[in-house]
């Protein structure tokens, strides 16, 4: 699978994939199983999917993992890291791709050449029948300042919001994560990190890294009182 952001071979980009950003390594949640379920079976009889959620919710995982389980080549296209590039160049011939996906899609705001060049390069997806993922934090039905046209393409999109993380699931989550790295934690000791930390995936593969480490070098287990000792 490529992930080749440009056919253009004079435009190299700077985007970084993730390789933990997989199905194998997402944590399903109730509040997710219908998202999960509708993205996994996409194929190019489908428009594509539009997620929304707040930042740090686990939109780009998603979009990743879509990328890696597409039968042909994906276009992953974080506008994050590629706004200042020229649209043109980055969605060129996106059409002979299998999937296109759009991170940040809230990012083009006042950038109408990216408005106009998403625009045509949905309709020459459309045409070709390559499904498209995007994601951002407001629904479409909220992007009131994008070219209408372009808020219409995306309202076709079947939209779903990526939910915040609730005491319960974040606690699953920090397991889940040790639980891969052959650390266990406590109940006592989940209940404890997420009462404290900022609840979104990121921040809970960061304190993993962070306790794995530390009880490796200090050959103990992740009790309540050590995590004090780091700072946790």
């Amino acid at each position: 699978m490529s992930w080749v952001k440009s056919q253009s071979a004079q435009l190299v980009l700077p985007i970084s994939i993730n390789p933990d950003a997989s199905w194998a390594h997402w944590v399903s949640r109730d509040v997710t199983r219908e998202v999960e379920a509708v993205a996994k079976q996409m194929d190019s009889s489908d428009s594509g999917l539009f997620i929304w959620g707040a930042e740090g919710d686990g939109k780009s995982h998603l979009l990743q993992a879509c990328c890696a389980q597409a039968p042909a080549s994906a276009r992953y296209v974080p506008l994050s890291a590629l706004l200042d590039y020229p649209p043109s160049s980055v969605l060129e011939q996106a059409e002979n791709d299998g999937l296109l996906v759009i991170d940040d899609v809230h990012l083009i705001d006042g950038r109408s050449d990216w408005q106009e060049a998403l625009f045509h390069c949905f309709n020459r997806c459309s045409a070709q029948s390559v499904p498209i993922v995007a994601a951002g934090r407001a629904p479409p039905s909220a992007l009131t300042t994008v070219l209408p046209d372009l808020q219409s393409r995306l309202s076709l999109l079947s939209v779903f919001r990526l939910p915040a993380w609730d005491l319960g699931d974040f606690e699953h989550l920090l397991s889940e994560l040790l639980r891969a790295r052959g650390v266990i934690l406590s109940a006592e000791v989940a209940r404890y990190l997420s009462i404290r930390l900022r609840r979104i995936p990121k921040e809970a593969v960061r304190v993993a890294k962070i306790i794995d480490q530390a009880s490796l070098a200090e050959q103990r287990s992740p009790t309540i009182p050590f995590l004090k000792t780091l700072g946790l």
